[in-house]
């Protein structure tokens, strides 16, 4: 809005000329034209506002100076702003990790929980072979149970 306002003001000065002679609207065969001289068949005088004087071209150009600070001083804020969120979250995932690393289950955890599944699995698929649907699908439940727990002990990847 404020460069419009500047671009407005100094548009008006260009016009300065313009306006000191006067500004013509002539129509001639459905075109129109704009002259400053009079038109030679109906036209109509319009009035022009006078150029905007040194003070208000200085008013306007402290305006805009002012709006521009004010927009760096918010973009500096935010930067600042988004910085620090960005430690905050750094720090927290930090702690989190650090946290996690106490709770990785110990390495026969970590084989009995293999093991289990190992036996699991071999028991859907005799469950399968005997087409034991319902059993098949129980055996597949504690399966799936049991590769979640393995998941969150951080017994690494399952094979």
């Amino acid at each position: 809005m404020k460069k419009a306002l500047l671009f407005a003001v100094l548009g008006f000065a260009a016009v300065s000329q313009a306006g000191a002679q006067g500004l013509y609207k002539c129509k001639a065969d459905g075109k129109v034209t704009y002259q400053s001289m009079p038109c030679a068949k109906g036209g109509e005088m319009l009035d022009v506002p006078p150029p905007p004087t040194p003070a208000q071209v200085r008013a306007a150009q402290d305006r805009l100076k002012e709006d521009r600070d004010r927009a760096n001083q918010l973009a500096e804020r935010n930067r600042v702003e988004r910085e620090r969120k960005a430690r905050e979250e750094k720090e927290e995932a930090q702690e989190t990790k650090e946290a996690n690393a106490g709770k990785v289950a110990a390495k026969s955890d970590c084989d009995k929980l293999r093991l289990r599944r190992e036996e699991l699995y071999g028991q859907r698929n005799d469950n399968r072979r005997n087409s034991q649907l319902e059993a098949m699908a129980r055996t597949q439940d504690e399966i799936d149970k049991l590769e979640a727990s393995y998941t969150k002990a951080s017994c690494g990847p399952l094979d």
